[in-house]
């Protein structure tokens, strides 16, 4: 492996940041951690468990519809008849839009994988019960060739998930805006609180519904307000709106993760290392408003807080495209993650 120097000679007192020193790392065939197939499938496992039951919460946050679930379970526990197979056939739209669409950035790392001929191992889904997921985890087997292999591999997966949610989001927001009374008042739905978390998920919210749905009152009952209101939203925007979230939070450039690799690309193995360190003062300082930021953030520091694999050449900086598309991913990720 070819890499800057990590730890070039003190003596030399003016160093050219354009003609670093560089090293010639020499490693055993085997550069990647050990893979633990057992340990990832039963916590996949779990993760689809979650992410059911993230498909379910939306509905039953309807109270209609929580009423009409309470009295199936009530007539269950006396030993009578009870149906809901209603509640799963409403809610398997939302559960397979879903992982189709974190089905689309895994397959975009494979196919850019493919194409730049490392090997990557099978994804590993982390659960969490606020939106089903937390992240995925897809470690390197093989060297990439250089940081601009790794960062094409890096962006392709969040920003084909982040494109595909907006596509789907909006897609489920004309069906809700154009549904009658009846239909929306069987939707699932999402706190208020959730929704502004996000500017661009709730400006597209805004955008389709309109009439300030997501308007919160300059008062003192606006807290409440955020706490209690709930927006019915059709399956897929529910679907779009959580996917979009999920997929924007991988991008934060810390650590192992798909951001974190970005960052390493871009900036080199020593700089990303900064950038970890602010990445997480701004996950942390905004997890202290949004449950799903401080989960990532304690699941990153204990987890994948590590910086990647060595490249084979990590000397030369990536192409002026590879910095276009990293810039174009990371405003869509500040836009998701930055409340309204």
């Amino acid at each position: 492996f070819i890499l800057k120097d990590p730890f070039p000679d003190p003596e030399e007192t003016m160093l050219d940041p354009l003609n670093w020193p560089q090293v010639l790392y020499v490693a055993g065939p085997n550069v990647a951690r050990d893979s633990e197939p057992i340990l990832r499938s039963v916590v996949s496992a779990i993760a689809i468990a979650t992410v059911w039951y993230g498909s379910l919460a939306p509905f039953l946050a309807n109270s209609k519809l929580l009423d009409r679930a309470t009295e199936a379970m009530e007539l269950a526990d006396a030993g009578m008849p009870s149906d809901l197979a209603w509640l799963t056939d409403m809610s398997i739209p939302l559960f397979l839009t879903f992982f189709v669409l974190q089905a689309s950035h895994e397959l975009a790392h494979w196919n850019v994988a493919r194409q730049k001929n490392f090997e990557i191992t099978i994804p590993t889904f982390v659960p969490s019960i606020m939106s089903g997921i937390t992240s995925s985890i897809t470690s390197l087997r093989t060297s990439p060739k250089d940081r601009q292999d790794l960062l094409e591999f890096a962006v392709a997966g969040p920003l084909a998930g982040m494109l595909g949610s907006i596509f789907v989001l909006c897609y489920g927001l004309v069906l809700t805006a154009n549904a009658d009374a009846a239909t929306v008042a069987s939707y699932p739905g999402l706190p208020l609180a959730i929704l502004r978390s996000s500017s661009l998920g709730g400006g597209l919210i805004d955008l389709f519904l309109g009439n300030g749905v997501l308007n919160v009152p300059a008062s003192a009952e606006a807290a409440q307000a955020l706490a209690s209101t709930l927006i019915a939203l059709h399956p897929l925007a529910v679907a779009g709106f959580i996917s979009l979230v999920v997929n924007a939070v991988a991008l934060v450039p810390v650590g192992r993760t798909d951001g974190g690799r970005t960052s390493m690309a871009l900036f080199g193995r020593s700089a990303s290392q900064a950038v970890t360190f602010m990445s997480l003062a701004f996950l942390f300082f905004f997890g202290l408003q949004n449950d799903l930021l401080l989960f990532y953030f304690a699941f990153v520091v204990f987890f994948q807080s590590e910086l990647e694999i060595p490249m084979r050449n990590e000397v030369d900086s990536p192409q002026f495209t590879g910095f276009a598309l990293a810039s174009f991913a990371w405003i869509i990720m500040l836009l998701t993650l930055i409340p309204m």
